[in-house]
């Protein structure tokens, strides 16, 4: 192998990827995320779509927040628009140089003779993102209380054996709050607090997720996370959770997210 291809399979850190195929009815469809939430990878190409249509190819640099966000785009093949977006913090100075070589192996992969899963297995491999320690259990609950997902570490969480108990505890008192002490308010229950471990719950679409953190690591959380498997988990599974049937093991994959953001 020569230095050029083993330059190409280096892997480049960053906080977040993507690629997105784009038409010139302006309609897209994203092909792979990760580390970046689908609400952003909206946000950028609503913000790029008119310049990114003019030229077809190119490149560009924006400022979104704290990150920096670099896009590659690149006018593939009947009219379609292979873009690829790589988010990173504002501080740090990525090489287009290294960047171009992971997109236009990417945009050579975009083709009907390449399976979406060949695309994923290549940027899984060369796209690296930090991972946040310091979350000892994540719950995936129906607002029913039917526990969909979860994932614990063993040694030190306390409620071993019970998730289920744990599932329609915290159910339970999200829906107390809902009824009771926010009616008037609109205000959700955010936190539980148990001594020096805290859940962080985040409740969409009838669906809440709960994160338990130690309290001498919540600051080292990267607290994007919590919000970006979330929506990762509603956009994956949007027909499973609107027809549920009471079968969760549709759901057991998701442990391959998790363990891409959190180390349990």
């Amino acid at each position: 192998m020569n230095d050029p291809e083993k330059k190409l399979f280096a892997p480049i850190h960053v906080l977040g990827f993507g690629v997105v195929e784009l038409d010139s009815d302006r309609q897209y469809a994203i092909l792979f995320q990760k580390g970046i939430g689908i609400k952003l990878i909206h946000k950028i190409l609503n913000l790029n779509l008119d310049e990114i249509l003019l030229k077809k190819n190119g490149i560009k640099i924006d400022i979104i927040s704290r990150d920096t966000v670099y896009l590659h785009y690149f006018n593939n093949r009947e009219d379609k628009i292979v873009i690829v977006i790589y988010l990173d913090k504002k501080e740090k100075i990525l090489k287009f140089s290294d960047l171009f070589l992971i997109s236009e192996k990417v945009n050579n992969l975009v083709s009907p003779e390449t399976s979406l899963m060949d695309l994923r297995k290549i940027c899984e491999k060369n796209i690296k993102i930090p991972k946040t320690n310091g979350v000892i259990a994540v719950f995936i609950i129906s607002s029913a209380g039917h526990l969909f997902y979860s994932k614990y570490n063993t040694e030190k969480a306390f409620f071993k054996d019970s998730e289920l108990q744990v599932s329609g505890f915290i159910s339970a008192l999200l829906i107390f709050s809902r009824e009771i002490i926010s009616k008037d308010t609109g205000a959700k229950l955010k936190k539980i607090n148990f001594g020096n471990r805290h859940f962080y719950l985040n409740s969409e679409q009838n669906v809440i997720f709960a994160y338990l953190i130690e309290e001498n690591k919540k600051k080292k959380i990267n607290k994007r996370y919590l919000y970006l498997t979330s929506e990762e988990f509603l956009s994956k599974y949007k027909e499973s959770i609107g027809n549920f049937d009471g079968d969760v093991s549709k759901f057991w994959d998701f442990e391959n997210i998790i363990d891409q953001y959190f180390i349990i």
